[in-house]
């Protein structure tokens, strides 16, 4: 039996793409754009001795279809056979992922998110293939019962040599993507990489989203980073064409262009264009009155988790540091939540004062970009 899945000629939107080989006992994850990865899992399973991807109908789409009738459809479209052997490699499955054989007798629509994660991984396991494909095998299920599962998951494709390829935009999920993690978004390969390459040094706009960073294509000469026309520049070792990333909080906003807490020349003007939640923050989309010298960028304008004080930077090796000396001052002044004190001390005047619209001063802390090769 071969150790090795070749994931060479695999198609992306008419395109072939390489994704390497996988070996027997590790997984590959996918994430991006759910219509491109979930393309690239069905080419994954068109090629010989790899089992489909279970995909459970949800809402009105189950019907009255019963737990048996779907697996036992779903195992014979992956070509394992029917008859008292199948039903016996279904039953174990089940109980393999913790789930009891009576569950044969449910209707699919009457199953809770874990129990439906846990069918999918059980009928691919029950079709006896050595390869396996997913999309999103993880989706739903509560976090408290989604880490127990994927681990359990992971243990027994490494005990067993079962090799897997799955998509999912979970950062967390491709904590067991031994094999690597491929970024496809936009019908493209953007990276493929250890999970801490996609994300440490993100080429792909999702690693960027989920890493907290903003990313630009930059150029780097004579010893200084530059990105478009902007006057936002740093000094760096690296030459010639390179990505850039600028944290969520490496930036400092203020109503007031002379605000004292601004300590670098590099002040620009920007507009808000949009205002979003994400998690325990309140976040801002900037865009420069003048590309000539700011930037784009997304900020976090406050985190109701309790973080007080000014905006703090962490560069992408984790150190956290501040805007300049601005520090001091602001962290005096900011109330709950607040991160930028020019732009209101409470989380009600900041509410008041920012609307999509609205103009702002920013300062980047320069020493937070980080720049990386394009190649």
């Amino acid at each position: 039996m071969n150790d090795e899945l070749s994931l060479a000629g695999l198609q992306l939107a008419g395109r072939e793409i390489d994704l390497g080989r996988l070996r027997a006992g590790t997984m590959l994850g996918l994430m991006g754009s759910p219509d491109s990865t979930t393309e690239v899992v069905l080419s994954v399973a068109a090629l010989s001795h790899v089992a489909p991807p279970p995909r459970v109908p949800t809402g009105d789409r189950s019907g009255r279809l019963r737990v048996r009738s779907w697996m036992k459809h779903y195992l014979r479209d992956a070509d394992a056979g029917s008859g008292e052997a199948a039903s016996a490699q279904m039953t174990d499955a089940l109980t393999t992922f913790g789930l009891r054989p009576e569950i044969l007798r449910h209707r699919l629509r009457d199953l809770e998110a874990a129990d439906r994660a846990r069918l999918t991984l059980a009928a691919a396991w029950a079709s006896g293939s050595r390869w396996l494909t997913f999309i999103d095998p993880f989706a739903s299920v509560p976090g408290h019962l989604r880490t127990g599962l994927r681990n359990r998951f992971a243990e027994l494709v490494r005990d067993e040599g079962r090799g897997v390829v799955f998509s999912s935009n979970s950062l967390t999920d491709h904590t067991i993507a031994e094999a690597g993690v491929a970024d496809i978004e936009k019908d493209q390969l953007v990276a493929l990489g250890s999970l801490e390459e996609i994300v440490s040094e993100p080429r792909g706009s999702l690693p960027a989203e989920l890493s907290g960073v903003n990313v630009y294509s930059g150029l780097a000469r004579r010893g200084w980073l530059s990105i478009g026309h902007s006057a936002v520049k740093a000094r760096t070792e690296l030459d010639g064409k390179v990505f850039v990333t600028l944290g969520w909080r490496a930036a400092l906003l203020s109503l007031d262009e002379h605000d004292p807490a601004f300590t670098s020349a590099t002040v620009f003007e920007a507009i808000i264009t949009g205002l979003r939640d994400r998690g325990s923050c309140l976040q801002a989309k900037l865009s420069p009155v003048d590309t000539e010298m700011g930037l784009a960028l997304d900020v976090d304008l406050a985190d109701l988790a309790g973080t007080a004080g000014a905006a703090r930077t962490t560069d992408i090796d984790g150190a956290a540091g501040t805007t300049g000396s601005a520090d001091a001052p602001a962290a005096a002044s900011a109330g709950f939540g607040i991160l930028h004190p020019g732009l209101g001390s409470t989380v009600a005047d900041l509410l008041a004062n920012v609307k999509v619209g609205t103009h702002v001063f920013v300062e980047v802390d320069t020493s937070a970009l980080h720049a990386y090769a394009v190649e």
